[in-house]
């Protein structure tokens, strides 16, 4: 095996084992399967904007704050129904979770409900009258404890599957085509 083509597997294969390892860290310091996430609506602007990257940490539900902007906590939470798929590295939730603030709260029975509203909406997500029908605790993920502008789009980018087959391709092509033009150099020097 060529050496230069070896030295780029190593660098490739220490690459994936460092980004594993990054990623299975985050996931048990921040206590979720969903650690990071991109904000892919408007409805939390101009707090998050379409396009961040948020940071969810699993929060207990009483430690939860509700409130008006910017005194409630914007919680992370699945709809009714919501099908989770937990691969090792990322999960997948199918519709996707919602991220709003949690407008007011409530204890029945020894769970809590939150009424959660995005901020550029005018309405709750729920009916602010019946707080049966707000999210259960069960149904949290967490709450964003950081957020960053813009750097969420790549993550919104790359749920474009033509995308990714593209970028695959390129890195391949990168990897592929200087070891095969050493090869073809050698082979002319060879022949000289």
């Amino acid at each position: 095996m060529d050496i230069n083509l070896r030295g780029t597997l190593v660098t490739v294969l220490i690459f994936f084992l460092v980004f594993v390892g990054a990623v299975y860290t985050i996931r048990i310091v921040s206590g979720t399967n969903l650690p990071v996430a991109a904000v892919q609506s408007g409805s939390m602007e101009p707090n998050i904007p379409t396009g961040s990257l948020i940071f969810i940490q699993a929060t207990d539900p009483s430690e939860i704050v509700a409130g008006p902007p910017p005194i409630g906590d914007t919680v992370i939470y699945i709809q009714q129904g919501t099908q989770v798929i937990d691969y090792f590295l990322f999960a997948s939730y199918n519709p996707l979770p919602i991220s709003h603030r949690a407008i007011d709260k409530v204890e029945v029975d020894g769970t809590y409900y939150f009424l959660t509203k995005g901020d550029a909406n005018y309405y709750p997500d729920q009916n602010p009258s019946n707080p049966l029908s707000w999210v259960p605790e069960d149904r949290i993920i967490g709450k964003v404890v950081y957020s960053i502008p813009y750097l969420g789009y790549p993550f919104l980018w790359f749920k474009n599957v033509w995308l990714i087959s593209l970028v695959v391709l390129t890195i391949i092509i990168i990897i592929i085509l200087p070891s095969g033009e050493k090869e073809n150099a050698k082979k002319t020097a060879g022949s000289v």
